[in-house]
């Protein structure tokens, strides 16, 4: 239904596609928990906020 909506020409097409999509989000995250362990993060993230990550527990 995808490749269909999507027009591809092919369901390798859409794969391809949504993998390499799904891995660059998942490095991208696993980047971003790497930040906040280090305390490396440059945003909201790092202000002590709700989001922040303790550095030792």
């Amino acid at each position: 239904m995808i490749m269909e909506v999507l027009g591809h020409s092919s369901i390798r097409v859409t794969m391809d596609v949504c993998t390499f999509v799904r891995l660059d989000a998942q490095r991208s995250a696993f980047g971003q928990v790497g930040d906040a362990l280090r305390g490396d993060g440059d945003g909201a993230e790092d202000d002590g906020g709700p989001g922040s990550v303790p550095a030792a527990v």
